[in-house]
C-alpha cells in the first residue's frame, strides 16, 4: 500500500510540474572547451596567452551572467598597472550592467572569486555553469593576445598615434546561441572586434586587418549536459 500511495504522489508530481512549467527549469550545465595555440600567441611582442571572458545573455530578460574571466581583467592588475579596459572592453562593459558598476575592476574592485580563473597556461580553457534547462541562450566569448601587432594594427601609426597599452590587434568577441537541452551542441562564430587604442564599448563587425587574432582559438565548443 505505501509503495503505491509513494507512485501515487510520485506521478501527481510530475503532474504539477507539468501543468507549472517548472519541468522545463530543470537546471542542466553548460560546459565551454576552448583550445588556444601556443604557436600563435608566442609570436605577439609579449608571447603571453590571451587574456578571456566568457557571457550568457538571456534573450528573454536581456541579462547577462558571466561564467568565466582571466585574473587580469578580473582585477585590473595588469603588472604594475591598474586598469586596462581595452584589454576586454565589451566584457566591462557586461560586468557593468551585471553587477551595477560604474568603474573598472580593480584590485580593490575586482569581479567575484566564483568566475575569476587563472590564464591558462596548458593551451585548454574549460568553463562550466548551472542554468534552467529548455530555454536558449546566447553565449559570447572575448579574447585578446596583448602585443599582437601587424601592418593594421601597428604599435605606432602613420600620423604618430601610439598604442600606449600594447594592445595591438583588439579584442575579438565570439558569439553563439544554445538550446539547454542535454547532448546539444554549439559552435560560435567571429561577431566583431573593439578598438585598439581606446575604450568605448562600440563592437566593430568588420575584421578586416585581424589576421592571427583570429588564428588564436583552434576549438571552441559549447555542449549541454545533464546534471
Amino acid at each position: 500500500m505505501k509503495k503505491f500511495v509513494s507512485a501515487v504522489l510520485a506521478a501527481l508530481t510530475v503532474t504539477i510540474l507539468i501543468q507549472t512549467g517548472l519541468a522545463d527549469k530543470q537546471t542542466v550545465k553548460l560546459r565551454f572547451s576552448i583550445i588556444q595555440d601556443p604557436d600563435i600567441y608566442e609570436e605577439s611582442d609579449y608571447g603571453e596567452p590571451p587574456t578571456m571572458a566568457i557571457w550568457l545573455e538571456d534573450p528573454e530578460t536581456e541579462s547577462f551572467r558571466t561564467v568565466y574571466v582571466t585574473y587580469r581583467a578580473a582585477t585590473g592588475d595588469y603588472y604594475g598597472k591598474v586598469e586596462c579596459p581595452v584589454a576586454l572592453p565589451i566584457w566591462i562593459g557586461v560586468w557593468r550592467k551585471e553587477f551595477g558598476k560604474q568603474r573598472f575592476p580593480t584590485p580593490r574592485n575586482p569581479a567575484p572569486e566564483s568566475i575569476t580563473r587563472a590564464t591558462s597556461l596548458t593551451g585548454e580553457v574549460t568553463a562550466e555553469v548551472e542554468v534552467p534547462g529548455a530555454k536558449k541562450y546566447r553565449y559570447y566569448i572575448e579574447m585578446n593576445v596583448a602585443g599582437d601587432f601587424n601592418r593594421s594594427f601597428p604599435l605606432e601609426t602613420e600620423d604618430s598615434r601610439l598604442d600606449y597599452n600594447g594592445n595591438g590587434q583588439p579584442s575579438l568577441v565570439y558569439r553563439g546561441e544554445i538550446i539547454a537541452e542535454p547532448g546539444i551542441k554549439s559552435v560560435p562564430e567571429p561577431f566583431g572586434r573593439t578598438d585598439q587604442h581606446q575604450f568605448t564599448g562600440e563592437l566593430f563587425t568588420d575584421l578586416a586587418g585581424m589576421d592571427s587574432a583570429l588564428e588564436c582559438l583552434t576549438k571552441i565548443e559549447v555542449v549541454c549536459l545533464s546534471q
